[in-house]
């Protein structure tokens, strides 16, 4: 069974959750601020730590002018996380972003931050208390 916030949907057991959540911020000056969680396999046999490596590699190469900001491990409702903070330009304009990537057994959530332009402490502090909120499940 699928639960989902309007509900819950019976889907067969071979599907995967690629679903997305999309959170944009409706206060006045805050254009471009949004919180985005994504959710993705590992792939078989791979370890954690391993993922995170390969996932900011990634990044580094995707983005223009990358830049780590932060690289640290952390704990997000009691499982394994990593915090990776970057700046990069997209259409000449900065944007930095927190990606906060947790271990949910054999997927890996990825919560993501975004503020044009560079983030503010008290930006980086409202999104810690977010995360700090999520209470997680045992994985099916």
């Amino acid at each position: 069974m699928y639960q989902m916030h309007e509900g819950t949907l019976a889907l067969p057991v071979e599907w995967q959750d690629k679903t997305m959540n999309v959170f944009v911020s409706a206060a006045t000056g805050t254009e471009g601020v949004s919180f985005v969680i994504t959710r993705e396999r590992m792939p078989w046999g791979m370890k954690f730590d391993e993922y995170i490596a390969s996932e900011i590699r990634k990044v580094a190469k995707q983005v223009p002018e990358y830049a780590v900001v932060l690289n640290e491990e952390t704990t997000v409702s009691g499982r394994a996380a990593r915090v990776h903070e970057y700046t990069w330009t997209n259409n000449h304009a900065p944007i930095q972003q927190r990606l906060t990537m947790v271990e949910y057994g054999q997927v890996v959530l990825m919560l993501t931050f975004t503020a044009p332009g560079t983030m503010s402490e008290s930006q980086r502090q409202l999104m810690q208390e977010v995360i700090s909120s999520l209470k997680l499940v045992e994985p099916a």
